[in-house]
């Protein structure tokens, strides 16, 4: 009985685990983890733009659509990617985006530039994983994503997203996808879609990582 409350006493008396910050920079690994929300249900909310947004901060304004809430905000993941050494491309306009349903404009035609970043995710002690694994695409075997570090911050006073990691070359997000275009977007709606079995249930928490290809630049 006494060993059973001595070890009750110095279970109680034994520090608890730090929870992880909201972002931290791993310069040996060459990459920038996030903490996150999951919302597996977020990106098929009506009354919002659903189907676009994969990693937006907990205070943006797309944070409701999003599939992960960050924990970090858009302007320290860019922050924090400027000192790895990735490149911004800023290369979108808002034009990109307001000028969608425009067929004479080529500003949605535009495919992000800048560093690819590879886009992962990890939870408890959960091996990380593409972040391609946990979505689908209608009409595709595996979703089309090549995320590059677009930067736009400059654009944030206009659209207040809080966007990390968009699904479209959208002028929104900090990292967004080189291989779909706002244009692809009006022509064709919602083709991009959750896959809640991947993922860890409602309200779990996970670490996003953000790794920026340099080699590729």
């Amino acid at each position: 009985m006494h060993s059973v409350i001595a070890a009750l006493v110095l279970a109680a008396s034994l520090p608890l685990a730090a929870a992880p910050p909201p972002l931290a920079i791993d310069r040996a690994k060459g990459e920038v983890r996030i903490q996150a929300i999951v919302q597996p249900d977020a990106m098929e909310r009506w009354f919002g733009v659903k189907g676009h947004h994969a990693v937006v901060w907990k205070d943006g304004k797309a944070s409701r659509w999003a599939l992960f809430r960050a924990l970090a905000s858009d302007h320290d993941v860019r922050v924090a990617l400027d000192s790895l050494g990735a490149t911004r491309g800023e290369n979108l306009t808002v034009e990109t985006w307001t000028e969608r349903a425009n067929p004479e404009s080529v500003e949605p035609d535009k495919r992000v530039e800048g560093t690819p970043i590879d886009v992962l995710v990890t939870w408890d002690r959960h091996p990380p994983v593409p972040l391609s694994s946990l979505l689908k695409q209608q009409g595709a075997q595996s979703p089309e994503l090549d995320f590059r570090y677009g930067g736009h911050e400059k654009w944030q006073e206009t659209f207040h997203s809080g966007c990390i990691v968009c699904l479209y070359s959208c002028p929104g997000g900090a990292v967004s996808n080189h291989s779909r275009t706002i244009r692809d977007y009006e022509r064709e709606g919602v083709i991009y879609a959750a896959r809640p079995e991947s993922l860890p249930a409602e309200g779990s928490e996970v670490t996003i990582i953000l790794r920026p290809k340099l080699e590729a630049r």
